[in-house]
C-alpha cells in the first residue's frame, strides 16, 4: 500500500510539472502588465531560432554523414548471416535517425538558450514582477525595481554560467560519442535526459538568482522535486521542439519556472547551517 502510495505521490508531482508551463501561459493572458516585457524574448527566439534551424537544414547532409559515421557497419559474409545483420542493419538506421532528430532538438534548444542571453534582463524583470504578483495575490506594483543595472549585468552572469555548464556537458558527451565505439547509443538518450533535468534550473533561474543560491543548493532543489522537474524540463523540451509554439513559449516558461520557486520555496545552505545550529544548541 506504502509503494503504491508514493508510486502516486510521484506520478501526481510529474503531473504537476507537466502543467507548470500552462499555468505560466495562463498566468501571462491574465496579466496584460507583464505583456511589454514578454514581447522582447518573444522577438529574440524568433531570430535565434530561423538562424539555427536554417544553418541545420544548410548542413543537414553533412549531419546526417556525421551520425552514419558513428553508427557501427554490418556486412553479410553468408547468406545465414542476414537473419541477424537485416534487423541489425534497419535497427542501426533508425538509430541514426533519432540522432538527426535529437540533435535538431538541441539545436533550437541552444537557439532558445542563446535567446534567453539576450533577453535576460527582461526575462529578470519578468520573473521579479511574477513573483512579486504571486505573493501579493494579483497586485502588480512598481516597487522592486531599483538597481536595474546590478540586475541587468547579474542576469547576463548568471545565464552565461547555466548556458556554459549546459554547452560544456553537450561537448563532453559528443567527445564521448566520437572516442568510444558505440558509446552513440548511451550518449544520446543521456543528452536527452540532462537537458530536460537542466531546463527547470534554467526557467527557474532567475527566481533562484535572487535568492543568491548556490550551484550545489540548486542541484539539491532539483533532486527534493526531482519528479516535478522532471515533468516541467519534459513538457519544456517538447515545447521547445514544436515549430512556431516554441517562438511564443519563452515568457510562460519563465513564469512557470518562477512559479514554482515561489510554491516549493527552496532552503539555501546557510539557511540549513542556521536551522541545524538552532537544533544542536544546549538547553540552557
Amino acid at each position: 500500500m506504502g509503494r503504491a502510495e508514493s508510486g502516486r505521490g510521484v506520478l501526481s508531482e510529474f503531473e504537476d510539472g507537466l502543467r507548470l508551463l500552462f499555468e505560466g501561459g495562463r498566468f501571462l493572458r491574465r496579466t496584460p502588465s507583464l505583456w511589454p516585457l514578454a514581447i522582447v524574448p518573444v522577438f529574440f527566439a524568433l531570430v535565434a531560432v530561423a538562424i539555427s534551424g536554417s544553418l541545420f537544414l544548410a548542413n543537414l547532409a553533412a549531419i546526417v554523414a556525421w551520425c552514419d559515421s558513428l553508427l557501427p557497419v554490418f556486412e553479410a559474409t553468408s547468406l545465414w548471416s542476414w537473419i541477424w545483420i537485416g534487423p541489425a542493419t534497419f535497427g542501426v538506421w533508425v538509430a541514426g535517425g533519432l540522432m538527426v532528430v535529437v540533435l535538431f532538438a538541441v539545436a533550437i534548444v541552444a537557439a532558445l538558450l542563446a535567446a534567453n542571453l539576450a533577453s535576460a534582463p527582461f526575462l529578470e524583470r519578468l520573473s521579479a514582477r511574477v513573483e512579486r504578483l504571486a505573493r501579493a495575490g494579483g497586485t502588480d506594483s512598481p516597487a522592486g525595481e531599483a538597481g536595474m543595472p546590478t540586475a541587468v549585468l547579474r542576469s547576463f552572469a548568471a545565464e552565461l554560467q547555466r548556458i556554459g555548464f549546459l554547452v560544456l556537458t553537450w561537448v563532453g558527451l559528443s567527445l564521448v560519442a566520437l572516442i568510444v565505439p558505440g558509446a552513440t547509443f548511451v550518449t544520446t538518450p543521456l543528452l536527452v535526459a540532462l537537458t530536460v533535468l537542466f531546463l527547470p534550473l534554467e526557467y527557474a533561474g532567475h527566481a533562484l538568482d535572487r535568492r543568491g543560491m548556490s550551484f550545489r543548493d540548486r542541484v539539491r532543489f532539483v533532486r527534493a522535486n526531482w519528479a516535478t522537474m522532471a515533468g516541467f524540463g519534459t513538457v519544456a523540451f517538447v515545447a521547445c521542439f514544436l515549430p512556431g509554439f516554441n517562438l511564443l513559449v519563452m515568457p510562460a516558461l519563465v513564469t512557470a519556472g518562477t512559479l514554482l520557486v515561489v510554491r516549493r520555496e527552496p532552503a539555501s545552505e546557510d539557511a540549513r547551517v542556521s536551522d541545524l545550529a538552532l537544533f544542536s544548541e544546549p538547553d540552557a
